[in-house]
């Protein structure tokens, strides 16, 4: 069992309430974490109005970047002490994560707003979790490491050109340009 510091959002239009939390160890396939960085998004502030409807209370987040800690046992893409950035859930198993696009993961909805793992599972307690798959408005966050949950810092410079929106669609769904360099939605 992890004790996390997180930034809880306990009532609609609520404050964020530091509190400790406790997470499950990683399930085989989910890396734990220390997020040294996060963004806040317009997708935080719709969920925190209930303008998107998640569970409450709930920890937000889903910029963010840190090295990681503990892997599952099957987890063989990064390794403790790699630096990290988290990005968009997707399943990695249906058809458009199978054919390249897991920005249009048919469960990306519910990975994202849903407040707990495909299955339904919620590894944190007392509070939801597993927002946009990783709820980084905490000291540590718990993500899949699968597809696109996690990229080497290192690969990150590289991919700047490219990046987009890290909201997915159809929530954000505008290409940011090579030469746009701001990360929030339009």
């Amino acid at each position: 069992m992890l004790n996390v510091r997180a930034a809880v959002i306990e009532a609609k239009d609520g404050p964020f309430v530091f509190r400790d939390v406790d997470v499950d160890e990683p399930r085989a396939d989910e890396i734990v974490v220390r997020v040294v960085a996060t963004g806040i998004c317009q997708a935080d502030a719709h969920v925190r109005s209930q303008g998107y409807a998640s569970p409450l209370p709930l920890v937000l987040g889903h910029e963010g970047a840190g090295i990681v800690e503990h892997i599952g046992a099957s987890v063989r893409s990064v390794v403790p002490g790699d630096r990290v950035v988290m990005s968009f859930p997707s399943c990695g198993y249906c058809d458009e994560c199978l054919g390249g696009h897991p920005a249009y993961c048919v469960h990306n909805l519910q990975l994202s707003f849903g407040a707990a793992r495909l299955d339904g599972t919620n590894a944190f307690h007392d509070v939801h979790g597993h927002f946009f798959g990783q709820s980084s408005f905490a000291t540590y966050a718990l993500a899949r490491a699968a597809r696109r949950a996690a990229m080497p810092l290192r690969a990150a410079a590289h991919h700047r050109s490219c990046r987009r929106c890290p909201t997915p669609p159809p929530h954000c769904a505008r290409p940011r340009a090579a030469s746009r360099a701001s990360s929030h939605c339009p």
